[in-house]
Formats: C-alpha cells, structure tokens, sequence
C-alpha cells in the first residue's frame, strides 16, 4: 500500500499534477532508488518501491487516453501548485525566524516553531493565518530586520490562495466520471510514492548533502523555474 490517506483527499492532489511531469519524475526518481538498492528499500515498507513502479506503469497507460489527457491538462493548475509552494517556502522562513529567536533564548509559541502538515488548500490558508497572527503578536521577540515584509507577504499569499475557489474545485471533483477520478487516484498515488522514496533517500544520504539533495521533485515543479536533473536509468 502506497499511502493510507482517504481516496478524497489522493485524488484531490492527483488532480494537482500534470501526469506527464509525474512519469517523467517517476522515473527519475527510481533511477535513483535503483542505484541505492537494498540501502534505500530498507527504510520502505516491503515491496514499496514496486508498488510505486506499478503506479507509474498505470498513469503511463492510463495518459495514453485522449480523454484523460485532455482532462489532465484542465485539472492540473500551475498557478495553485505555485502559489502552494511559495506558502511552503514562506512558512519554512518564518518558523526559521522563530526557531532562532528560541535559540536565542526568546520565548516563542510552539505554534510558530514547526511547520505541521497542511495539504488541502484550506489547511494551508488556515496554518498561513495563524503564522500571521503569532508572527505579529510575538514580533518584539523575531529578530532580525524585514519582519514586516515577511509579515506581508504571508497575507499577501493568503489573499491569492483564498482567490481558488476551494469549494468550487471540490464540486468539480466530485461531478467527474469515474474513469477521470480513477486516473487523478492513480496520478495522488504516484506523486505521494515519489515523495515516500525521496524522503527515504534524504534519511539514507543525511550524511552527505549532495546525494541528499538528488532526492528531489524538481521535475514536477520544472515549470517553476525549479533546476531539473539528469535522470538516471530506471
């Protein structure tokens, strides 16, 4: 079993990525899961990385399929895979800054020291808010100068994130046929495989961070301006 996430919530971010750049980084991504070999597959459940390969072998054939594709092109938005990203950079810099304050032995809510797990749209809106919140509530404590800047950019992305129709997206997903909803599965399970290997890999080389940093999506996001790989042999 790849993940144990509800069907929803995979198919919600199946929905979010282009099938050809998933493939793409698929094979990229088991290239270097090959070249680990048993290292790697030591830290995945039995047969994982089979299972992931599967999953490619699927969305493969399942991209062939006019309909699907077209319908691929439709869902997968660059623009709110943007805008999720720069809220996940935003909020890796400002727990950075709380985390430092803390170090330097300034009382700051744990809420502001760790990312959490936001995946939906709304979750994410809603951890941005808080970080809002705390950032200017605990502001005599972050040191460091931009603050305010780093203040209005988080609102900033949260007025452009709640600009997505989140429910209205939901509606969508719920009205496409069956087929469609499988194919976006199929796509949530890749993407949430490749991210399963790539965290793994990270562990395995922790001690080196350029073979760490292999272990990456930087095909998925290419479209971002994000550096893309030479792609080892699968």
């Amino acid at each position: 079993m790849i993940t144990e996430m509800i069907k929803d919530q995979v198919i919600e971010m199946g929905s979010r990525h282009r099938a050809g750049y998933l493939v793409e980084q698929a094979g990229y991504t088991l290239g270097l899961a090959k070249q680990d070999g048993e290292n790697l597959t030591a830290l995945l459940p039995e047969a994982y990385v089979k299972e992931v390969a599967a999953a490619l072998d699927r969305v493969s054939a399942a991209y062939e399929d006019r309909t699907l594709s077209e319908e691929d092109s439709k869902s997968a938005t660059d623009e709110v895979n943007d805008l999720l990203r720069q809220a996940k950079v935003w909020r890796r810099a400002a727990v950075n800054r709380a985390l430092r304050a803390s170090r330097m032995g300034k009382k700051v809510p744990d809420d502001l020291l760790k990312m959490g797990n936001a995946r939906s749209v709304p979750a994410v809106v809603g951890a941005m808010e808080q970080t809002v919140k705390l950032l200017e509530a605990n502001a005599g404590s972050l040191h460091g100068a931009d603050l305010k800047t780093l203040i209005e950019k988080g609102r900033s992305l949260v007025k452009e994130i709640k600009a997505i129709d989140a429910e209205q997206e939901v509606k969508r997903l719920k009205n496409l046929s069956d087929a469609v909803k499988q194919f976006y599965y199929e796509k949530g399970l890749l993407f949430i495989g490749i991210k399963v290997i790539n965290e793994a890999g990270r562990e395995l080389h922790a001690g080196d961070a350029a073979d760490a940093a292999k272990y990456n999506l930087s095909i998925v996001y290419r479209n971002m301006g994000k550096r893309k790989e030479k792609a080892p042999t699968a």
